[in-house]
């Protein structure tokens, strides 16, 4: 006897159909995550582009709101308590969120001598 028979030929079928089940499956999984990571970078390229905006500018502790590219987002800036060292030690709370993500990032930052040299 030469061939396969069909037998043969349905269970290579079903183990096809199944492996291909497998595969789609994964590759849907697979596009749900890089839509979550592509959402996530957004919000940290918005949050980066923010505090990258303020970098030259002397930090004022209190809150600032607002939007942008469709994100909103709200900073507070807070006198950290206790600093051991001459310059103010400054806590600098983010807040960037967009529908239902969002994103909360926290630093600390000193004044530079020269911005406080200039204070009145």
């Amino acid at each position: 006897m030469k061939g396969f028979g069909l037998l043969e030929m349905l269970a290579a079928l079903a183990v096809f159909a199944v492996g291909c089940t497998v595969l789609l499956v994964a590759f849907g999984q697979a596009t749900r995550t890089l839509e979550q990571v592509r959402a996530s970078d957004h919000l940290s390229l918005v949050a980066r582009s923010l505090i990258d905006a303020r970098r030259d500018q002397r930090w004022v502790p209190g809150d600032s709101q607002g939007s942008s590219d469709g994100v909103q987002w709200r900073l507070r800036v807070s006198s950290e308590p206790g600093s051991a060292t001459l310059l103010p030690l400054l806590r600098i709370d983010l807040h960037v969120r967009e529908g239902t993500r969002s994103l909360r990032l926290s630093t600390l930052a000193v004044q530079a001598k020269a911005d406080l040299d200039a204070q009145p």
